[in-house]
C-alpha cells in the first residue's frame, strides 16, 4: 500500500509536503483511509467463509474504522454535518432495533417463567389448572427456545446490514473526493 501511494506521488509530480497533502490529506487522514479501505477489502474476501461468531466483530470494526475514514477527510462542513446525521441515524437505528428485539424477547421469556411458576403454585388448590399452567408455560419456553437462533440471526443481520451501508456511504465519498481531485 506504502509503494501504491509512493508511486502515486512521483507520477503526480508532486514534490513538496504541501503538495502531498493537498493531494492526499495529512498522514493522519491517509492512514485512517487505508485502515478503511483494508477493512472493506478483507471484509469481501473473507465474507463466503466467514463464520457467524467473527463476521459481527469484523463488521463493528469496519463500521468505526469508515467512521474514522470518514471524519479524517478534509470536505466542507455542510457535507461534513450532514454526514454526521446520517451516521448517527443510522447508528440510532441500529442500537434502537437491537435493544428493541432484546427487550421483547426478554419480556417473552420472563412472562413463561412465571407461567410456570403460576402453574407450580396452582398444583395444590387446582390440580387441572396448575398442569394447563405448566403445560402452557413449558410451551412458551420451548417456544422462546426455538426462537433464540433465529433472535440472533436477526441482530446479525441489523448489524451486517449497517455494515453494508457504511461501505456503500465510504465507496460514495472516496468516488466522490477522487473525482474532484482529478478533476484539478
Amino acid at each position: 500500500m506504502i509503494e501504491f501511494y509512493s508511486e502515486y506521488l512521483q507520477d503526480s509530480g508532486l514534490v513538496s509536503y504541501q503538495q502531498a497533502v493537498s493531494s492526499l490529506g495529512t498522514p493522519k487522514q491517509l492512514a485512517r483511509k487505508i485502515l478503511a479501505d483494508y477493512s472493506i477489502k478483507a471484509g469481501e474476501q473473507s465474507e463466503p467463509e466467514s463464520s457467524d461468531f467473527k463476521r459481527p466483530r469484523q463488521d463493528v470494526k469496519t463500521i468505526w474504522l469508515i467512521i474514522l475514514a470518514i471524519f479524517s477527510t478534509p470536505i466542507t462542513i455542510p457535507l461534513a454535518l450532514g454526514l454526521f446525521m446520517a451516521i448517527f441515524g443510522v447508528i440510532f437505528g441500529m442500537v434502537v432495533a437491537i435493544l428493541g428485539v432484546g427487550l421483547a424477547f426478554t419480556i417473552f421469556g420472563i412472562i413463561a417463567i412465571i407461567i410456570f411458576i403460576i402453574g407450580l403454585t396452582l398444583l395444590a388448590t387446582s390440580f387441572w389448572t396448575g398442569i394447563y399452567y405448566i403445560g402452557f408455560g413449558l410451551l412458551v419456553i420451548g417456544i422462546y427456545l426455538i426462537l433464540i437462533p433465529f433472535i440472533r440471526w436477526i441482530l446479525i443481520l441489523i448489524l451486517h446490514g449497517t455494515s453494508l451501508f457504511f461501505r456503500w456511504l465510504y465507496a460514495k465519498i472516496v468516488t466522490r473526493r477522487t473525482e474532484k481531485r482529478g478533476d484539478r
